[in-house]
């Protein structure tokens, strides 16, 4: 059973590290995925390996990311897919 195909995804900090492999994995299934990071050059270039679409959001910013979320909807849809692989925060030694 194929669930994610033609479901529309946004991937939260989509441009590298778990969250691009996400995008690959979900784009992969069929899914139609958005990708929100504050890093535009290695979104775009992510984007378009996947065949993906890339916004530049902040997502420590509650309305820009309901902004974001309003654009996606009138651009592709109902939204089925939100994964959160930001990372927000000061690096610490852990």
């Amino acid at each position: 059973m194929d669930i994610t195909k033609d479901h529309v995804a946004i991937v939260t900090g989509g441009a590298s590290g778990l969250g691009s492999a996400t995008v690959a994995t979900l784009r992969d299934a069929g899914a139609r995925v958005v990708i929100f990071d504050m890093n535009a050059e290695m979104g775009e270039q992510h984007a378009k390996a996947t065949g993906a679409s890339f916004m530049r959001v902040d997502v420590s910013n509650a309305d820009e990311v309901a902004k974001s979320i309003e654009q996606v909807v009138a651009d592709h849809g109902t939204l089925h897919i939100a994964v959160n692989c930001a990372g927000i925060g000061p690096a610490a030694k852990t």
